[in-house]
């Protein structure tokens, strides 16, 4: 039997330690790469999901500040009126809605207004998926009257007696009125005259800006423009009767019977033009001349004269500021006066002893609440011998007080009528200016008021009275004068900060410059009239002035922010 030989494959010996290796590499190699794709599966799903939630908060970002300009908008269109409690707004309705597309918001308008103005909080929640932001604006109401130096409610009277000219009558403000506006021979305004009646310039007097009124009597020089328009009124938003609607749906009516742009008469020169708008149903009504900062406009569109109401009081607000510090609350003139006269104190000014009323520090301000008159004479301590008239001791039922000044560091309210009468002086026993003062109010800083000449309401109490119950201002019951009825001169007068009387106010100094009034604020009457010696610059800072409601006024923001 034949057989083959059969190659012979060699043995290697076995590894028992590697039995299986390969497979376990394999699967340890999967493995990993199986936990690194999840991984990276999972990261991008992650990171799918960041961007997600950040769109979606996002868009709640949007859709809560569309709340804010919703619920703003319909807050200056009246529909939407504030409560201390929150009055809520949503976007429910469809028309709101649609523009969000998926997003929505809901929120609240407060009203957290204080004795120093309107102020009101919106908070607006955002919503889109799963994206919820919060944010919010405070915003304030700046008083229309309050962005006017010169503020008449009824009439603005520039008078030059000795119609001189220069730096001795200076008015650095513009002028506003619900009606007209008298500017004597020779006056320079460094400023705009904005008037719902007639406006009259007389030969040598300078408009240096533009004049906006209903008519126009022109013997002077204007360097601005004029614009004849209407004036009107803006009615209860329940009214039933109006004459004209603006394009935000606004019921105005004719004020002043100006239903018509009147005429310009006069030889006067006009340089920058002279133009006539008739406002139309659905106008943007165009009435202001300034900026939210309180400068004004290069060249306003202004298309109409609306009415500006006259500011309401918080007679609660001032009292209680009375009461803090001194008791300053006096229900009488004497008892006013009396406390004046303790306040005396003897000084050395430019070389001579002089006695001087103070009240209140730059810490602790005063104020004073009058419920009468006040009607202060002061009889000078450096003249020899008095003038006449000048009783010694003091007289505080008349309100005559041996003093060569009176300075205050506050405010003055009164129900009455206001007047004051410096000390009689010559010029060599009167301290030459900077140095003294026969009256010096300072109430800008503590956003108080100068002086209010305003009458109580008739019935109830202080403690009841809400600013709606301030009497209706008719022009004849609490007049605010400053004025000089001596001979050589009274002295020199620095008042800052914002005046508001019921009837006119009235200051008179004519006398000589020695007796200058330097006025920096604002100044509202229901009468403004102001005579030679006299200097008068607008601070826009007075939109702080407490006490003094506006019915109306222009909604301005105070912050934003985001709240989460």
């Amino acid at each position: 039997m034949c057989s083959h030989n059969q190659p012979v494959i060699p043995q290697l010996p076995r590894r028992n330690g590697e039995r299986g290796s390969a497979l376990v590499l394999v699967i340890l190699i999967v493995l990993a790469v199986g936990a690194m794709a999840i991984t990276i599966l999972m990261m991008s799903h992650t990171d799918h999901l960041v961007s997600a939630n950040e769109r979606d908060s996002e868009r709640a970002l949007f859709a809560s500040r569309s709340g804010l300009s919703y619920a703003f908008n319909s807050f200056r269109n009246g529909t939407l009126i504030p409560t201390t409690g929150g009055t809520a707004f949503d976007s429910f309705a469809t028309s709101v809605a649609a523009p969000l597309n998926g997003a929505e918001f809901t929120g609240a308008v407060y009203d957290i207004s204080t004795s120093s103005g309107k102020l009101y909080r919106i908070e607006s929640n955002g919503r889109f998926n799963k994206g919820m932001r919060t944010t919010e604006l405070v915003f304030q109401i700046v008083p229309e009257a309050f962005k006017y130096g010169y503020m008449a409610f009824n009439e603005a009277v520039l008078h030059n007696h000795s119609g001189l000219a220069g730096p001795t009558f200076q008015i650095e403000s513009t002028i506003f009125s619900n009606g007209t506006v008298k500017v004597p021979q020779n006056i320079t305004l460094d400023g705009s005259i904005v008037a719902g009646s007639t406006v009259t310039i007389e030969t040598g007097a300078t408009i240096e800006q533009d004049v906006f009124a209903n008519a126009l009597n022109h013997s002077g020089t204007i360097l601005g423009k004029v614009k004849t328009v209407t004036a009107v009124s803006l009615l209860d938003p329940g009214a039933s009767t109006y004459d004209r609607i603006d394009a935000q749906g606004s019921k105005y009516d004719w004020y002043n019977l100006a239903s018509t742009p009147g005429t310009v008469i006069g030889g006067g020169t006009i340089v920058g033009g002279q133009s006539s708008y008739a406002v139309q149903d659905g106008d943007q009504f165009d009435y202001s001349i300034f900026r939210r900062d309180g400068r004004l406009i290069l060249n306003p569109s202004i298309n109409v004269v609306k009415y500006i109401p006259p500011p309401m009081i918080d007679y609660q607000a001032m009292k209680a500021e009375a009461d803090k510090n001194d008791a300053t609350y006096f229900t009488s003139m004497a008892d006013a006066m009396n406390y004046l006269a303790s306040q005396k104190v003897t000084e050395t000014i430019n070389g001579k002893t002089v006695t001087t009323i103070r009240v209140g520090t730059s810490a602790v301000p005063e104020f004073l609440y009058v419920d009468d008159d006040f009607l202060l004479s002061l009889c000078p301590t450096v003249a020899t011998p008095a003038p006449a008239g000048c009783p010694s001791p003091d007289t505080p039922g008349s309100g005559i007080l041996n003093a060569d000044g009176f300075y205050l560091e506050g405010g003055i309210y009164v129900s009455g009528n206001f007047r004051f009468n410096g000390p009689s002086y010559d010029g060599t026993l009167y301290p030459a200016p900077p140095d003294y003062y026969s009256l010096r109010i300072n109430a800008l800083p503590h956003c108080f008021p100068v002086i209010v000449a305003y009458p109580e309401p008739a019935t109830g109490s202080i403690a009841g009275w809400t600013p709606g119950d301030t009497p209706v201002m008719t022009g004849g019951q609490s007049d605010l004068e400053i004025k000089s009825d001596v001979a050589p001169h009274e002295s020199f007068v620095y008042l800052e900060g914002l005046t508001y009387s019921e009837g006119q106010t009235h200051i008179h100094h004519t006398e000589s410059v020695d007796e200058l009034v330097r006025f920096i604020g604002a100044e509202l009457g229901y009468k403004v009239h102001n005579c030679d010696w006299f200097q008068f610059t607008y601070d826009p800072d007075v939109r702080c002035t407490k006490f003094l409601v506006a019915g109306e006024g222009v909604p301005e923001a105070v912050s934003f922010r985001e709240l989460r």
